[in-house]
């Protein structure tokens, strides 16, 4: 077995979007930082940015998020690259859920956030690919939420951290090696150990079956499940790009693409994946899939949008995998008891730059939101049963939309 040693080593596992954006900050914030970052696949994006539908929606009724997304959206912005800001909607058509979007209006403005609220005629106007509106249906409008491109950012972000001095290293990490209740460095799966003095996990999916290996860290409640999304066929004609839609009443969201649409659905019980692959991707689970995408396409959407009823739906289908956590917060900042081990897992696109940006004032002990850093602690669930937690973090993926995450 080899071993390398780099001083004042930082190793990051993990080159999504977090982190890759993670990486950045760290070389922008602190030159004189070694930072190395590890992950299975650089040639392709093989976690759960790769394939992520990338909504920006900023509000949420947990202000923690709606900070992060906030801080997100600035970054993404910076780039110039990878984000479009064209509005989100949301839709409701029952006295219950019109309540709820008048609700979200006066929070979102509080937030200091924009929002209106639409009738049905203004929804017909603003030309969607959708059945026309039921009588009475009104949307919530943000025009300052978007859509990203989760790879293109990533690239990005990868792009500037090598300018900076960052490397990135292709390798499969196997073990976290702990000794005196410190992070010493790493395994990987060619039995090769590098040594460093900091390690974060931005291992997404991957993160508890790695920590099975390594007994010393206390597991964490990250839950990988797999989730439905169909692409349309491509349009026969150019046209405006349209805000995203979500349909909160029955778990259905949908976005421009550029050349086509894409839609998914929550509408089904969550498929835990006990053993991710390689990607985070799992075969199409055709007996909990096709009827949840039969409901979310069924009258929603006009023919110009090229979905189907009947499979295959459109032209392209994924079960993509992603990580639920009991309160559907992502895991970010030290890991108490392990000196030098950091975590940043369970994060979306909406908050992965601005989750990405507080671990960096938190790694250099800048100043940074207390209060945000105290909501996603990664060890706030210690000490819980883990089975309660595993059944915790499941049925949020059917609540995904009560906080918008």
């Amino acid at each position: 077995m080899s071993s390398r040693h780099k001083e004042n080593l930082t190793i990051i596992v993990g080159a999504g979007i977090v982190g890759s954006s993670l990486a950045h900050f760290l070389s922008e914030s602190s030159p004189e930082t070694n930072v190395l970052v590890l992950d299975r696949s650089l040639s392709t994006i093989a976690g759960s940015t790769g394939y992520a539908p990338g909504f920006i929606g900023q509000y949420n009724e947990k202000s923690s998020l709606t900070k992060l997304a906030v801080e997100s959206v600035k970054e993404y912005t910076k780039l110039k690259t990878g984000f479009a800001r064209v509005g989100g909607l949301e839709i409701a058509s029952t006295v219950a859920g019109i309540k709820m979007l008048h609700s979200r209006l006066g929070a979102s403005k509080k937030a200091g956030l924009p929002a209106r609220l639409l009738d049905e005629a203004e929804i017909e106007a603003l030309v969607l690919p959708v059945a026309s509106p039921a009588v009475g249906t009104k949307a919530l409008f943000f025009p300052a939420d978007g859509v990203a491109e989760p790879r293109v950012l990533c690239s990005a972000y990868r792009r500037m951290a090598s300018s900076n001095g960052v490397l990135f290293q292709e390798a499969v990490v196997s073990k976290v090696i702990v000794e005196k209740n410190a992070i010493t460095g790493v395994v990987l799966e060619n039995r090769d150990t590098i040594s460093c003095q900091r390690l974060v996990l931005a291992t997404g999916i991957w993160t508890a079956s790695l920590l099975q290996e390594s007994a010393a860290i206390p597991s964490v409640p990250v839950v990988p499940v797999s989730h439905p999304y169909v692409y349309a066929k491509d349009r026969e004609h150019d046209v405006p790009p349209t805000p995203f839609m979500r349909w909160p009443e029955s778990h259905v969201y949908s976005r421009d693409h550029g050349s086509r649409y894409g839609v998914g659905t929550y509408d089904h019980a969550p498929q835990k994946v006990s053993s991710p692959g390689s990607t985070a991707t799992v075969p199409w689970s055709g007996e909990v899939f096709n009827s949840a995408m039969r409901r979310a396409i069924s009258d929603r959407f006009t023919p110009e949008a090229g979905f189907n009823e009947e499979m295959p739906f459109g032209a392209e289908k994924i079960g993509g995998v992603f990580s639920v956590t009991p309160d559907n917060m992502p895991l970010l900042g030290p890991v108490s008891g392990v000196n030098g081990l950091w975590m940043a897992v369970a994060i979306w696109v909406t908050h992965a730059a601005g989750c990405a940006r507080l671990l960096d004032r938190m790694m250099l002990g800048e100043g940074h939101d207390e209060d945000i850093a105290k909501d996603l602690d990664p060890t706030r669930f210690a000490g819980t049963d883990v089975e309660e937690l595993e059944q915790a973090a499941l049925k949020q993926y059917n609540d995904i939309y009560s906080t918008d995450h």
